[in-house]
């Protein structure tokens, strides 16, 4: 079959109303807003979406045709809502973050318990729900996200201090080998690379985990701070934990929600505002992925400490490396 007779992949009728991605990289604090986000009236329980960032991160290998990849995305926000709105794959673990337990479980019951299929889409027309997704790097595909679900997408980019991040994204690459890793991989030159390597293979394979952490972080900071994020809120963990009004405000008018009583609720099992950045909820979640709680009262000492420890574990070329970006997000974020 020629170029020419390659069929355009299309998906023109959608049953979304809206969704609202919260995304970011490993540890910059998305588990702590989603759920904030989940209190909005409307707005559906946090939950995941590996297809879709499959997907993306296909486009990005420009392994996948730009028709098929956003078909792809609307088709699945499609199903997403509609196996939510259905009870179906709902999640009854109580401890996980995404557990119907969280926020009205007696709501969610009640779908699993009701008639679907076919009801489903009249009463997503008729109740507007607001698809929830926390995701993983997935800014380099914005304009991808934005093409396939234009106004019906928000999208929220939560960024935070390279240094509070790179503790759970070493842990995080010694499970690339996991079966359970759902992230997109690729082979050259027989040996197994994942999706945000590409370019820099050689680096990749001849650094240790402290300093593919480093090297990978760096690749989506440049991507972040290169990028014009149009049509995206971009929210420094370190500001809205202190001082949230302004952030709450836009995600309410993004959103074209109310700010209620559940919404504050969730706020304060947030531990926000907060005085101190590690003054968040001591959940089994976060000790898994590295957090420890805080080893000094001074903000710019807790930062030192997680340097030295990273300098004893990398090369001088990788601690310039993180020593830089550290610099070029302290300028862009949280200087006045």
């Amino acid at each position: 079959m020629t170029a020419k007779e390659l069929k355009e992949i299309s998906r023109d009728s959608q049953m979304l109303h809206k969704v609202v991605m919260v995304n970011g990289f490993p540890g910059c604090g998305k588990t702590m807003l989603s759920p904030i986000i989940s209190a909005y009236p409307k707005v559906e329980l946090m939950q995941y979406a590996p297809l879709i960032e499959q997907v993306c991160e296909l486009y990005k290998l420009q392994r996948i045709q730009t028709d098929v990849a956003e078909s792809m995305i609307k088709m699945n926000a499609d199903l997403l809502i509609y196996e939510s709105m259905m009870g179906r794959n709902a999640n009854c673990r109580p401890s996980d973050l995404s557990s119907i337990f969280k926020f009205d479980p007696l709501k969610h019951i009640g779908r699993m318990l009701r008639k679907g299929d076919e009801l489903i889409p009249d009463l997503i027309l008729q109740q507007q729900p607001i698809l929830n997704l926390t995701t993983h790097m997935l800014l380099p595909a914005l304009d991808l996200l934005n093409n396939s679900l234009k106004d019906k997408l928000t999208f929220i980019e939560v960024v935070r201090h390279p240094l509070y991040m790179i503790i759970q994204h070493e842990m995080n690459l010694s499970k690339v080998s996991d079966p359970r890793f759902q992230h997109i991989c690729y082979k050259l030159g027989g040996k197994e690379y994942t999706f945000y390597s590409e370019g820099w293979e050689d680096l990749f394979k001849s650094s240790n985990s402290f300093e593919r952490a480093i090297y990978s972080m760096n690749w989506y900071f440049e991507e972040l701070l290169s990028q014009k994020t149009h049509n995206c809120l971009v929210i420094p963990f370190e500001l809205f934990v202190k001082s949230p009004d302004l952030y709450i405000k836009e995600i309410t008018e993004s959103l074209s929600s109310s700010l209620d009583r559940r919404v504050k609720r969730e706020m304060a099992n947030q531990k926000v505002p907060r005085d101190r950045l590690s003054d968040g909820p001591a959940l089994d979640i976060y000790k898994k992925c590295g957090w420890v709680p805080p080893q000094s009262y001074s903000e710019e000492k807790e930062l030192e400490i997680r340097r030295e420890l990273v300098k004893a574990n990398v090369s001088k070329e990788a601690l310039d490396t993180l020593d830089a970006m550290c610099a070029s997000y302290e300028k862009r974020f949280l200087s006045e």
